[in-house]
């Protein structure tokens, strides 16, 4: 009989450092779904570390403080990654400051895990490639950043030249930010001008909800607080407190409404829909 070893060198974190009154703070987001909570990054050298009083740490209170309060780093929120060619701790933890979206420093359980995806080389993230490969006689080969450009424009041009602009497609993430997506975008549809440009979990560049559109709804019209404004919510196809956990328990949980699920299987969502005085209506296949 194997066993299974992958957890037997693991030990367990009960202590997180927190960041000194000098640590470099960061504002970012989450990337995870279109909720787009705020967050922000600390990050200090290995060596020092902040105390529990508000004047010795960077978040400017006392501990014991609330957990989930934006101010209360878990070991899931702190790595050690490399600047500057050193060491430094890092804490990637949602704005406990932030007064929209996830306020107060709400978040989901992806978000509260960002700071793990972080490079870092004694994590499993060590493993991350660092620079582009090239296959050569079934072989990856790392070659340079100058090197995969140059190659990667002169086989596009090969195809565009041979076959049209028809040949040439590109999918592109789409939940990241918009510095990251407006250069390859418009490689495709300005400079490539294929019609063959798809986001990552599409065919092509369609509708989120095909239809919805044609007569007058737009998927992502409305805002965060028309859900906690709204009587009723019909929620067909996917449970937001699963994929937009802030949404669900941000606005529509604090809200008024009547929710609606139709899904083919309970979740978390139906059961709150339950309690709450709606429905689910389930998909038979």
């Amino acid at each position: 009989m194997s066993v299974n070893t992958s957890f037997a060198n693991v030990v367990p974190v009960d202590k997180v450092p927190l960041p000194p009154p000098d640590a470099k703070v960061f504002p970012t987001a989450c990337d995870y779904c279109i909720v787009g909570c705020g967050y922000k990054v600390y990050r200090w050298p290995v060596g020092q570390e902040g105390g529990p009083k508000a004047h010795e740490n960077a978040f400017g209170v006392n501990y014991p403080t609330a957990i989930l309060s934006g101010k209360w780093p878990t070991p899931n929120q702190h790595n050690i990654v490399f600047a500057d060619g050193r060491p430094h701790h890092i804490i990637v933890i949602p704005d406990g400051d932030i007064r929209v979206v996830n306020k107060g420093g709400n978040h989901s359980i992806r978000g509260g895990n960002i700071c793990q995806k972080v490079y870092s080389p004694d994590k499993p993230t060590a493993d991350r490639l660092k620079t582009p490969l090239l296959r050569v006689r079934n072989t990856l080969q790392p070659i340079s950043w100058d090197d995969a450009l140059r190659i990667t424009a002169e086989v596009g041009r090969h195809v565009i030249d041979a076959y049209g602009e028809l040949a040439w497609g590109m999918k592109t993430y789409s939940y990241q930010f918009f510095e990251n997506t407006y250069a390859i975008t418009k490689l495709a549809l300005v400079a490539v001008e294929t019609p063959c440009w798809a986001h990552h979990d599409k065919p092509s560049a369609m509708a989120d909800a095909t239809g919805l559109e044609d007569i007058g709804i737009d998927s992502f019209g409305p805002s965060y607080e028309d859900y906690a404004l709204a009587e009723v919510l019909l929620i067909s196809g996917t449970d937001p407190y699963e994929t937009k956990t802030v949404l669900f328990t941000e606005w529509i949980m604090k809200g008024k409404a009547k929710v609606i699920m139709v899904l083919p299987r309970k979740s978390t969502g139906v059961a709150y829909a339950e309690r709450t005085g709606g429905l689910f209506l389930q998909i038979i296949p």
